[in-house]
């Protein structure tokens, strides 16, 4: 995939160009110094060994075993390799930082659906309190801010919570999530989703039942169309 350059300002202000000249930016995946002018931080190396999902799997993402709740689904890359080892570093080792690069590559898959829908604002899968207490961040919040700043779409993922504390879906069977993450969420104002057209963020897919069960809330709250977003799927397991 070629690489691009995506920005809603043509040059850096003072402040950030200072922040970056303290502390330059570094390629999320082999962490090698780049310009302090580059948008994108991954090096051309590393670029060249992404696994961006193929189209012909991608199709396939959107054949599960239920009746999904999304109207659309976008997959930027296979759960392998330097992504999945850069998401586990992004999650679970205190790199808030990554929500740049991984903002930009979802951008790059996602110039298809923003020109067919027009969105009205943009969803996050929330953490639940405790969890967020936990890590210090929601790691899809900030990646959908990324997306929300250089779209121009509004971020909301307020209007979404997440009210049990459920077990980490990963550590279950599938039968296990799909009971785990039910009725997990709750809208808080029922009347700025009605009609809406929504982009809803998650890091991974695997079963898809979390994005799913965020898009079935949405839905019933009256949303006209939900298009669900992931940065990486292990396409294997759907």
């Amino acid at each position: 995939m070629k690489r691009i350059l995506i920005s809603d300002k043509p040059l850096m202000d003072l402040t950030e160009k200072i922040i970056r000249l303290l502390y330059p930016p570094k390629c999320i995946f082999c962490g090698e110094l780049l310009d302090i002018d580059t948008e994108l931080e991954i090096c051309p190396k590393c670029f060249d060994k992404i696994p961006f999902m193929p189209e012909e799997n991608y199709r396939s993402l959107k054949k599960f075993d239920y009746d999904s709740n999304w109207d659309d689904l976008v997959c930027a890359c296979e759960y392998k390799g330097i992504i999945k080892e850069a998401i586990m570093r992004y999650k679970f080792f205190d790199k808030p930082s990554y929500c740049r690069a991984f903002g930009h590559l979802m951008l790059l898959k996602l110039s298809g659906v923003l020109k067919k829908y027009d969105f009205d604002m943009i969803v996050s899968v929330p953490l639940h309190r405790k969890k967020k207490a936990l890590r210090g961040y929601n790691q899809s919040l900030l990646i959908s801010r990324e997306i929300s700043r250089k779209t121009g779409i509004p971020e909301k993922s307020n209007l979404l919570c997440r009210v049990k504390n459920t077990k980490s879906q990963s550590t279950l069977t599938r039968e296990g999530r799909y009971f785990n993450i039910r009725n997990a969420f709750l809208i808080k104002e029922k009347e700025e989703i009605k009609s809406k057209n929504i982009l809803i963020f998650d890091d991974i897919l695997t079963t898809g039942y979390t994005l799913n069960e965020c898009s079935r809330v949405l839905k019933e709250a009256g949303a006209e169309k939900v298009v669900a977003a992931v940065i990486a799927s292990p396409i294997t397991t759907v």
